[in-house]
């Protein structure tokens, strides 16, 4: 709670999920860092009933263990990060300073990539000169992917998740995730969207 309050004004705690989400109600809540096993309702249960509502206010959730499950469940529920207990102050100021990152681009209007192109975000559209980009139905989710994650590196299998929804439980090629971004790169004219060598790739700005 101590390293927490150097980063926030006001931190409250909740001894289980109802309670968290009590708060959450009550309060004018800007970060939520959610233990997934916590009492009467899991981190995941909280997460879910705040996204019907709230797609966009940073969630954190604590696990023990790294779970496939786990990792479908971020990209549904868009959570800026998980982090795998033991916690300490190192992993966790690295999260709370990407929360600070994510919560400065959602005070944008737009979110700008360049001095001539940027993110409409209530129109949902990429603005290049003055022109919107004709993107394909997987091109236009792969990019708020990007940046919904940012400024987080994406997994493959993240990408593979939420772009392939409808056939993840088929066999997804990496060469199919490695076309789309590619594709993706060449209709964008900014060099943004970075490769992690081993890992997946990151949006830049």
């Amino acid at each position: 709670v101590q390293l927490l309050e150097t980063y926030f004004k006001t931190v409250y705690v909740a001894k289980d999920g109802e309670e968290a989400l009590n708060l959450y109600a009550q309060m004018q809540v800007d970060v939520l860092l959610l233990d997934i096993n916590m009492p009467k309702l899991s981190g995941l249960g909280v997460a879910r009933s705040i996204r019907e509502n709230n797609r966009d206010v940073p969630i954190v959730i604590l696990t023990a263990f790294a779970e496939s499950d786990l990792l479908l469940e971020a990209v549904e529920l868009n959570l800026c990060k998980y982090l795998i207990k033991p916690l300490n102050n190192k992993k966790l100021k690295e999260a709370l300073t990407q929360v600070e990152e994510r919560l400065a681009l959602l005070s944008q209007d737009n979110i700008v990539f360049s001095s001539s192109c940027y993110w409409h975000k209530n129109e949902k559209k990429f603005y290049a000169n003055k022109e919107a980009l004709i993107l394909t139905p997987r091109e236009q989710i792969l990019l708020e992917l990007f940046i919904d994650k940012y400024p987080n590196k994406i997994s493959i299998p993240e990408i593979m998740a939420y772009v392939w929804e409808d056939k993840y439980e088929e066999e997804i090629s990496i060469n199919a995730v490695k076309k789309l971004v590619s594709n993706l790169r060449k209709k964008v004219p900014v060099d943004c969207f970075k490769s992690v060598y081993g890992y997946g790739y990151i949006l830049t700005l």
